[in-house]
């Protein structure tokens, strides 16, 4: 892919921030959700140190031919993240991709996906719990992805939430109304976007937001982590990007054990495929991510790097062996 099978691109951030345009979000969500599942295999590993702490996530996904990993390592509040591309079929390296904003990007993207499958062309007022980056890139893709009429927002801290809606109204030209209580948003919106980094007791119940007819909830990725309680999940049509979104989130416990079976969820590959033919008063998206998402999304940035000059190419540092 890469002009010289010798070289390597480099894709810094302010490559990313060039490119990653809600159209490239969603065109490599929609990929990474319909990519051949026989075709993909992944794993990871955690090392957890005294000082600092690293997470590698890795892929193959035949059905593109690449194969890589994801890598971020934090020491304190200082956090680095990489992507690293290769060929699959022939091991050679394609790119080294700065991974900030991927995992906010292939969220938001996804989510989108989701949403605009959904809302089969409605338009859409969107409420937001929370007021973080996973916020700011949620409104942005959807923006981008359907016809937004208008947004709230709440999150604890009034500062952050007047300067999201400040900040996000005037950047997507939107009226953006900052809320100083989570139930005044709920009451607004046709879509919610939950992304917190709630940790402990979960804070959105079937009582509090039942009436809405379609929930994206991003927040929430580890057990420890719960944004919706249980009863949010029964009774709904459940569309997840993996199936570990909810057999490895907080809210997704709580939920089965509150009775709701796991297995009468959606993969989004299947839900975006069946979409048209789905009537419910209550769909709810859950996403913690994968890694292959993340791949696919890299994937997808580095094409649109080789298009248009983006980028450093450098020679590989990694000397081929062959081997018997």
């Amino acid at each position: 892919m890469s002009e010289d099978a010798g070289q390597v691109r480099l894709i810094y951030s302010d490559d990313v921030d060039a490119l990653a345009t809600p159209e490239l979000g969603l065109e490599a969500a929609v990929a990474a959700a319909t990519v051949d599942r026989s075709t993909v295999a992944t794993g990871r590993v955690q090392v957890n140190g005294d000082v600092s702490w690293s997470r590698i996530l890795s892929g193959s996904i035949s059905d593109l031919d690449v194969t890589g990993y994801k890598e971020f390592h934090r020491v304190g509040k200082r956090v680095r993240y990489h992507i690293h591309l290769y060929r699959e079929s022939t091991g050679d390296a394609l790119a080294i991709v700065d991974g900030r904003r991927i995992t906010s990007l292939r969220t938001s993207s996804t989510a989108a996906a989701a949403v605009r499958a959904w809302a089969k062309g409605r338009s859409v007022r969107v409420g937001l719990i929370g007021s973080g980056e996973e916020s700011r890139e949620g409104l942005r893709a959807l923006r981008g992805t359907v016809d937004v009429t208008g947004a709230s927002v709440y999150s604890p801290t009034q500062a952050n939430r007047e300067a999201f809606a400040n900040e996000m109204g005037e950047a997507l030209s939107l009226s953006v109304v900052a809320y100083d209580s989570a139930e005044r948003v709920v009451e607004d919106c046709d879509v919610l976007y939950v992304a917190t980094s709630s940790k402990g007791d979960p804070f959105l119940g079937l009582a509090e937001v039942g009436h809405i007819p379609m929930i994206s909830a991003v927040g929430a990725t580890q057990r420890i982590d719960r944004e919706l309680r249980g009863d949010v999940f029964t009774g709904a049509t459940v569309v997840v990007d993996a199936m570990d979104a909810v057999l490895e989130s907080g809210d997704g416990h709580e939920a089965i054990d509150s009775g709701w079976d796991p297995s009468t969820s959606l993969l989004l590959g299947d839900y975006l495929a069946r979409a048209d033919q789905l009537e419910s008063e209550r769909t709810l998206f859950k996403s913690i991510g994968s890694v292959e998402q993340d791949l696919v999304l890299a994937l997808h940035l580095l094409e649109a790097a080789e298009r248009e000059g983006r980028g450093v190419l450098v020679d590989q540092i990694g000397s081929l062996r062959l081997m018997r």
